[in-house]
């Protein structure tokens, strides 16, 4: 029964740590691609940061938060709130104001929604890294009881 368990203590720390490494390959992939897309779109982190070389464009979850926290800024020099810039009254695509406006908020929403997404694939990482020390500790626990308590008692039987 020893065994059996040991044995199973073994497969758990295998099954562990291959779970650790695709959470790390995935939170990896996954950065990846949201700083690709957004390199794709070409946000110019010159806009938020005037000592940006004018090449350069966001591509991690702190350069997307302070796009996200500038653009709020802006938003707030045109009106404090949505419902405040529109006085009451429904939207006017025709109004220039407000069409500024409420692009604003839409990238302000797409940098937000990219922090978030670095945020994630940080926690997937490190949830990776977490399982991958387990995993390894749990196998050197079963390599440890099988080598050093069953395998002698087995070999003294003999």
């Amino acid at each position: 029964m020893r065994t059996l368990l040991t044995i199973g203590i073994i497969v758990l720390a295998v099954v562990v740590i291959a779970g650790g490494v695709a959470a790390i390959v995935l939170g990896a992939t996954n950065s990846k691609s949201v700083a690709d897309h957004l390199k794709d779109q070409k946000v110019s982190l010159r806009i938020f940061d005037e000592n940006a070389p004018a090449d350069s464009v966001i591509t991690n979850a702190s350069q997307a938060r302070l796009a996200a926290d500038t653009l709020a800024s802006h938003l707030k020099k045109i009106a404090p709130s949505y419902s405040e810039l529109l006085g009451g009254k429904k939207f006017d695509p025709t109004n220039p104001t407000q069409l500024t406006y409420v692009t604003g908020m839409n990238l302000e929403g797409q940098m937000n929604l990219a922090a978030l997404a670095f945020g994630l694939t940080t926690v997937l990482t490190f949830f990776g890294a977490i399982l991958l020390v387990i995993g390894v500790v749990l196998l050197a626990i079963g390599w440890d009881i099988y080598f050093f308590h069953i395998r002698p008692r087995k070999a003294a039987a003999a």
